[in-house]
């Protein structure tokens, strides 16, 4: 890292995204906003610190569906619980702050679009927030996909102990938690249930044909601006990305939609546009586990917003409401096209600060 300024710190170097290799598999990604909070401005700016916590905005919380070709459908984040219900008591108060509008939740909106939430074979948490775990119980067919430092988050989770923000799994919930220190071995696979699976799709037209089993991952470092990476189902199309400071095992994700196009799921590495694009503002210590690591995270984020090729969406990104498609579209197209119209707006910059 560089200084830059009263000692901000940015990446002295980027290394260019890997290109696509021949027959070159992409994955669609769809967004669903599932649900809605407040989010006052003393939680996302530093220079808002002296703000009460009525003032602030309503914004959406947003999941992601993953369609890959041959490993099928997966969830980055779940979005909020149904009318907020559910969460653990100790949680109340944040609630009544954050007012939560969810009268939809990611499943109804899944099943309005025409997908089943026995169809998800993942759900990857950018982290465990109430905003982004949902309600897992209806995805019956996934794994759960978690940073490796959220593992020991959940070893004291709710109702066993009452005064934890976090609610313990569901019975039986399998889980993966990734780490980036080296190859990941491949997952383990459940031969029984992926067999009875494939029969009762070959005898029930109307059950989904089981996608191939998830393979093992490669660890990518450097990526880009981010120093760890993982690429999820080594084949360059989907790639979980170190980012840490918001929270323990905190994670963004990187899309290749196109040729040489790719979409940062950039979750909580801050919590507003203005934060990364141009970056005048720094995040809150209000809201991070680690504010030194957090504004590292947003430096990285920031430089890979520059590049021509990587559209960045946030978790909590008010203004991608009106400018992509929403499930059940698919935002490849949208993001092919944003990228070539972000490509000209940097040549006209460069011509103009010549």
């Amino acid at each position: 890292m560089s200084a830059m300024g009263e000692g901000i710190l940015v990446p002295e170097t980027f290394l260019p995204l890997p290109g696509d290799t021949v027959n070159q598999p992409y994955v669609s990604v769809s967004c669903i906003p599932a649900g809605f909070l407040h989010l006052p401005d003393r939680e996302v700016f530093d220079d808002a610190l002296e703000q009460p916590e009525s003032t602030g905005r309503q914004v959406p919380s947003f999941a992601f569906l993953i369609d890959h070709s041959e490993y099928g459908k997966l969830l980055f984040d779940l979005g909020l619980r149904k009318h907020g219900q559910g969460y653990p008591p100790t949680l109340r108060e944040t609630l009544e702050i954050f007012v939560v509008h969810c009268p939809r939740d990611v499943v109804d909106l899944l099943q309005e679009g025409g997908v089943s939430p026995s169809e998800i074979r993942a759900v990857i948490y950018s982290h465990l927030h109430f905003d982004h775990v949902g309600d897992l119980t209806p995805f019956i067919s996934a794994q759960l996909i978690l940073g490796s430092e959220a593992a020991q988050v959940m070893k004291k989770t709710y109702p066993k102990n009452p005064d934890s923000v976090f609610a313990e799994l569901p019975p039986g919930q399998k889980v993966r938690y990734v780490s980036f220190a080296e190859e990941e071995e491949p997952p383990t696979v459940d031969q029984g249930s992926y067999m009875a699976a494939v029969y009762q799709a070959q005898i029930n037209p109307a059950f989904p044909i089981p996608s191939r089993e998830m393979p093992s991952s490669t660890v990518i470092s450097p990526l880009g601006s981010f120093t760890q990476a993982l690429d999820l189902f080594n084949d360059g199309s989907f790639y979980l990305l170190d980012a840490p400071g918001h929270f323990p095992g905190h994670l963004a994700a990187l899309a290749r939609v196109a040729p040489n196009r790719f979409v940062l799921l950039a979750a909580d590495c801050c919590h507003n546009r203005i934060c990364y694009d141009p970056g005048d503002r720094l995040v809150s210590r209000e809201n991070y586990h680690n504010v030194d690591d957090a504004r590292d995270t947003v430096l990285r984020l920031k430089r890979m917003n520059q590049e021509d090729n990587v559209v960045v969406i946030l978790a909590h990104e008010t203004e991608r409401l009106h400018e992509m498609p929403l499930f059940p579209r698919t935002l490849n197209q949208w993001a092919d096209e944003e990228a070539s119209r972000k490509a000209l707006r940097n040549i006209a910059d460069r011509q103009l600060s010549v």
